[in-house]
């Protein structure tokens, strides 16, 4: 397995980043993220977790009906993020 740079797995966040920004808000499951990405899904939940520390991220644990995921989480950017975004632009 190939070692990435720091500067590429920044580089990736930021990517991940853009591909939420960009579909409208709506939340994702980390497979259309690691598809957008063309990563691995184990790879990319490492990526998304380690943003979700850094609350640049908010995890997702219920479907709209409220009924609570096993294995599944949706990502959406946090509102705090956003509205600092919204504000720079």
């Amino acid at each position: 397995m190939v070692k990435l740079s720091n500067k590429t797995i920044t580089l990736l966040k930021d990517d991940i980043i853009s591909i939420l920004y960009e579909n409208n808000l709506k939340p994702l499951l980390t497979k259309e993220i690691a598809l957008e990405l063309r990563r691995d899904k184990e790879f990319t939940k490492a990526l998304l977790n380690e943003l979700k520390q850094q609350n640049i991220l908010t995890e997702i644990k219920k479907n709209n009906k409220g009924k609570q995921y096993i294995k599944r989480s949706r990502w959406i950017i946090n509102q705090e993020v956003l509205k600092k975004f919204q504000n720079e632009l």
